[in-house]
């Protein structure tokens, strides 16, 4: 966690650490009452003068929670009452929640110092900001540890009363001090009227803040820090307590209501409990404002609903992560929506549902891998006449109780100082008095009533929970883009999380309202002609969208029906002006559906329980569905896996892994493996003839065949050394070690060595591909090095042959190689991808490399990454019967022509945010679109898939697609690459169009291309699995492409640029166009005198494009220059063009 997020929470003393050692049956709190020493002249920076009760001048003002016996344990037993039954409520009946409050039979623990001792509000002469916060939070900590030590060394010390020696009983203590929270300072006036800010923040002291507080006082507890080899605080090991060491303790004011505004400390009390429950903070712990508003306890807006007297009910995570709530999970497909009853929250609903429909409290979408929906039902009033009794106790010892029962539109009438109709405000004479202990709804404080969708980033709270967070501004790596939780504001005006200013300048907030649930009606002002319809879907796009948190499209729309036995209820967004309606009911049907890039039927997307490498899936034929495929993938310790083209599983699985789930409890989940034969060891590539499954491990060369879906039978060779392969050329096999090409004979179902051509190039073979064949069918392999060699190999008359290797201009250590018959002349290229952005072409009967380029990729980019490893894809994006090298760099999406320039509009960016890079694994093409020209599909490692036109613009809808999980690593070296695979793989009647199956982490996903023709996976001119195909070949049949248009020789300049421009760092390109071949090319430049100050000279142009590499500028001054290019034709014809570009010094 970053520094800056530590220190802007300690600045803010918002001591908001959880503890989760503990979800107990039973929770005995023992609250200790702490007042400090009276200052016989008030401070006017503190509210009252430091004991119990100083406010009591405001007893008739303040009629809820009124002073008078806040020092009494009677009191603050009925608040504790509230907690107990609020917790009876939320957790389903699984929290008592008991209380003792100390001293028992005298009035508070004394400290020495005033309260403004612990919390001065002004910094000493020279003390810098960081020095005076810091300071702060040490005479915080000092606060704690006087009040715990009061207690402890009184009489009757809380800390050393035994322990229940029931495991399900746990104990926790809080400390309740004197004065008020700041958290309303201003009262009824507002924040810019905040005039004590020595009051105390309410806070949850646990963790990290220990080390604030002195090591040399006497009981603290050390331990060794590892940052700065020293020890620090690590709680208090309090001598004869009967706890071991006392690691947390709750602490909150004697009272909340300031400056003449009547607030409860019911919210706050309760949300301390969950703190030490397990739940943690849910509102943006940095910036210190509400992400989930008013609709979560755990969220401070959450815990002041009802003017903190009625807190909200912990939101569905939370009530999930603590084991409080059932989940129902759905997972719709094409064609087939799930529809479920979804029970009113801590109602109990469901057991009175009539319906068909499956009820649950929490209804579960998955998004992607990490992300998924939970839906559930918030209801204000669980009466069926829409009403709320209120049970309220006298604030002394009396016993009596009355209640309240009020139509919930006329809840403020018990707890609001003043009523206001149409803006004007009177004084609210049916106010209720006393303490609240009860209320027969918890959500009665909330808003609105209807259906709420939360969005969880499951990545994110992994990430943060151990430090008691699920959101917070994560700095400017990740801004306000990431968080743990969010509700989806259904109205698609998103405004909770931003700040906006009132009509005083103030700061002022939206906490929700009836316009964030479903299903509600906008109302607008009688003087205006606008109609709204009722909202009732929550869509895969839009504002109010069910996208991942990356932006990756799902597809999942969830919809609510208006129930029949509905409940209007008119509220007001307070944020738009407009009134609300919303359709009250305890139970409401939620209907989950899918657009058509499902796969009906399917079971994907999978757990599969081990992490899969790049280039890892093949598809055999099911030997008992025809035209129906059997997906098999290998992960890197060599288990293969095997499922049907439809997520179903084949056979039994033969053993598991155990992950643990993201609960309070930490409860694990086995994830069966269903593994095909045996294991061979690390697994270095798997290729298949759609019989066979071969895989290349490091000691064995492993046939797979399905016999039938459950049996398979294998068969091993022994191998050594191997780094490239298995590659399959019809009834031959190839693999190659670091000096050899080696052949496997596999035809009439053989499976047996051939023959090994002995390369001579230096370096170690990195990559080979499948490069046409010879005049008598010989199969041309040809390989690269790590050295940048480029060669061919083959057999020619029972003896093996090379041909000379060639070298490219390239620093790269990995080198990926594929071939195709780039300019159709007949004789086909092996192009070579290098890991640091070297780009080169070598024709088959050539001695010398064509060209060569050079792209931002690996350490030729800005990412700090040193190797991109990815390969590159072979394909016509454009139509024009030539094929295109795709492949990716720093963020970007390159797709070259012929000449080893980029086509028109590439690179493409790929982020215009956070820079992506790291793909590890292949691009493809495929036609997504249905014009069939193929698109360029990305794989990356943030979970989605981008699509890109051969005209270099990004396809939306279906894409980016949520495709895998984005999770953010520490290094370079963590990520995780997804791979991507497009086949027909799945019968039509389940799925018309080709399928895209993606594989990352440990999870598979499938989808069906649902714009795409149905022949797309069959297209010539796509290359729609890695390294062009099942075989894995990296072979491109450029002859199948459609016919090139024949172009008439011309001595003609039709394209000439320089770029960047204007020209910054000296270095510049120049790209020309010419209609024939020419002897020679000349650039000049020449200054505003007419004098030539640049010339460079470039010999055998070709016809078509051409570059100027690296033009050394660095010479001439900032100016506007005159560049002319002369190009001298073979046919003795000269043309020249001009152009002007810029240089900037």
């Amino acid at each position: 966690m970053s520094f800056f997020y530590k220190i802007s929470l300690l600045f803010a003393l918002v001591l908001f650490q959880a503890s989760f050692s503990f979800a107990a049956d039973t929770l005995e709190v023992f609250a200790i009452r702490v007042q400090f020493a009276e200052e016989k002249t008030d401070n006017s920076l503190t509210t009252g003068n430091g004991t119990f009760d100083s406010d009591e001048k405001k007893k008739d003002s303040y009629k809820l929670d009124p002073p008078g016996r806040r020092n009494s344990v009677p009191y603050w037993k009925k608040h504790f009452d509230f907690a107990n039954a609020y917790y009876k409520a939320a957790s389903g009946g699984n929290i008592v929640i008991k209380s003792r409050i100390f001293p028992e039979s005298s009035s508070a623990y004394k400290l020495k110092k005033q309260i403004i001792d612990y919390n001065r509000t002004s910094k000493r002469d020279g003390e810098k900001t960081a020095e005076f916060d810091s300071s702060r939070v040490c005479d915080y900590m000092q606060f704690v540890y006087d009040a715990v030590m009061a207690a402890h060394e009184s009489s009757d010390s809380p800390f050393s009363i035994p322990l229940s020696k029931n495991p399900n009983t746990k104990r926790a203590f809080m400390i309740i001090h004197a004065g008020a929270s700041r958290l309303m300072d201003g009262g009824t006036m507002g924040s810019n009227n905040a005039d004590t800010p020595a009051d105390f923040i309410d806070a949850f002291v646990s963790g990290e803040y220990w080390p604030f507080l002195s090591d040399t006082l006497a009981n603290v507890a050390l331990k060794a820090d590892s940052s700065s080899k020293k020890s620090v605080v690590d709680g208090l090991a309090l001598k004869g307590a009967s706890i071991d060491t006392l690691r947390s303790i709750m602490v909150m004011s004697e009272t909340a209501s300031q400056d003449g505004l009547n607030w409860g400390v019911n919210g706050i009390l309760v949300n301390q409990i969950g703190r030490q429950l397990g739940m943690p903070d849910t509102y943006d712990v940095v910036k210190g404002i509400s992400r989930l508003g008013y609709f979560d306890l755990m969220d401070f807006a959450g815990y002041n609903a009802g003017n903190g007297f009625l807190p909200a009910l912990p939101a569905a995570w939370e009530r999930t992560y603590m084991g409080w709530s059932s989940v129902q999970e759905v997972r719709p497909s094409a064609g087939k929506k799930i529809s479920v009853d979804v029970a009113a929250a801590g109602s109990g609903a469901c057991s009175k549902s009539k319906s068909k429909n499956v009820c649950t409290e929490v209804l579960k979408v998955p998004l992607s891998a990490s992300e998924y929906l939970l839906v559930e039902n918030r209801q204000r009033s669980w009466n069926k006449d829409g009403e709320v009794s209120v049970v309220l106790g006298e604030p002394d010892e009396s016993s009596d109780t009355t209640i309240r029962t009020v139509p919930v539109d006329s809840l403020d009438l018990v707890f609001q100082d003043s009523t206001c109709v149409k803006g004007e405000c009177k004084v609210n004479k049916k106010k209720a008095r006393g303490v609240i202990l009860d209320v027969s709804s918890f959500d009665a404080g909330i808003p609105a009533s209807g259906i709420a969708v939360w969005k969880v980033n499951e990545w994110f709270l992994r990430r943060n929970l151990e430090d008691g967070v699920a959101n917070y501004w994560a700095g400017d790596e990740f801004r306000d883009h990431q968080f743990g939780l969010s509700l989806i504001e259904a109205d698609g005006v998103l405004s909770i999380g931003k700040t906006f200013k009132n009509a005083l300048g103030e700061d002022t907030y939206d906490y929700g309202s009836g316009a964030d649930l479903l299903p509600h009606l906008r109302v607008a002002d009688k003087s205006s002609k606008q109609k709204f319809d009722t909202v009732k879907t929550i869509n895969p796009t839009g504002y109010a969208n069910t996208m991942t948190t990356q932006g990756g499209y799902t597809g999942i729309k969830i919809s609510v029906s208006v129930p029949e036995d509905f409940r209007k209820e008119k509220t007001a967004n307070g944020l738009m002006g407009d009134s609300v309606l919303n359709f009250a009911s305890t139970l409401i049907t939620v209907t989950v559906s899918i657009d058509d890039g499902s796969i009906e039927d399917s079971k994907f997307p999978r757990e599969v329980g081990l992490n899969g490498i790049v280039r890892g899936a093949v598809f055999v034929d099911n030997p008992e569905k025809s035209g129906e495929k059997i997906v098999v993938f290998g992960a890197d310790n060599g288990s293969l896996q095997a499922f049907s083209a439809l997520g179903d599983t084949l056979f039994d699985a033969d053993t598991v892994v155990v992950k643990k789930q993201l609960t309070n409890k930490g409860t694990e989940k086995e994830i069966p493996l269903y593994r095909i034969g045996s294991n061979y060891g690390p697994l270095l590539g798997m290729a298949s003839d759609g019989k066979y499954v071969y895989s290349l491990h490091e000691k064995h060369l492993v046939r797979t065949q399905f016999e039938s879906e459950s049996y398979v039978s294998e068969t091993a060779l022994d191998v050594d050394s191997v780094v490239a392969g298995p590659m399959v050329v019809g009834n031959e096999l190839w693999y190659a070690t670091r000096h050899q090409i080696r052949n496997v004979k596999i035809g009439d179902g053989k499976f047996s060595r051939g023959f090994d051509v002995k390369v001579t190039a230096d370096g170690n073979i990195t990559d080979m591909a499948f490069c046409g064949t010879d005049e008598d069918g010989n199969s041309k392999i040809a390989y690269v090095t790590d050295e940048g060699e480029v060669g061919f190999g083959s057999k020619v008359n029972s003896a093996t042959y090379e041909s000379e290797p060639a070298k490219v201009h390239g620093t790269e250590k990995f080198y990926r190689v594929s071939c195709t018959d780039m300019d159709r002349d007949g004789v086909e290229e092996a192009i070579v991808l290098g890991s640091r952005g070297t780009v080169s072409a070598r024709k088959r009967n050539g001695k010398s490399v064509v060209w060569t380029k050079n792209y931002e990729r690996g350490a030729a980019g800005s990412s700090g990454l040193s190797d991109e490893t990815s390969g590159m894809a072979l394909g016509d994006i454009n139509g024009d019967g030539y094929p295109e090298i795709v492949f990716l760099g720093d963020n970007l999406v390159y797709a070259l022509d012929r000449f080893g320039l980029p086509v028109s509009g590439f690179p493409v960016k790929i982020s215009k945010g956070s820079p992506v890079y790291g793909f590890f694994s292949d691009p493809l093409l495929v036609d997504v679109t249905g014009d069939d020209v193929p698109e360029i599909l990305v794989p990356n490692n943030d979970g989605l898939i981008y699509a890109y036109t051969g005209k270099a613009k990004r396809v939306s809808g279906q894409f980016p697609l949520a495709a895998g999980s984005f999770e953010y690593v520490d290094s370079l070296s963590e990520l995780q690459p997804m791979s991507i695979y497009v086949t027909d793989a799945v019968g039509s009647s389940k799925s018309a169009g080709p399928e895209l199956y993606a594989f990352h982490r440990s999870n598979v996903s499938a989808f069906r291309l649902q714009k795409a023709a149905e022949d797309a996976a069959g297209n010539a001119a796509a290359w729609t699995l890695p390294a062009g195909g099942n075989e894995r070949t990296g072979y491109l049949d450029a002859s199948k492409l459609k016919d090139v248009k024949a172009s008439k020789s011309k001595d003609e300049i039709t394209e000439f640029f320089m770029f960047p421009n204007p020209v910054r760092g000296g270095v510049a390109k120049a790209r020309f166009e010419v209609g024939a071949e020419a002897n020679s090319a000349t650039i000049e430049l020449y200054d505003i005198t007419g004098l030539c100050v640049f010339k460079q000279k470039m010999s055998d142009v070709v016809a078509g494009r051409n570059q100027f590499e690296n033009l050394d500028l660095k010479k001439l001054g900032s100016d506007v220059y005159t560049a002319r290019l002369r190009v001298d034709f073979k046919s003795g014809k000269t043309k020249q063009k001009l152009y002007r570009v810029g240089v900037i010094r």
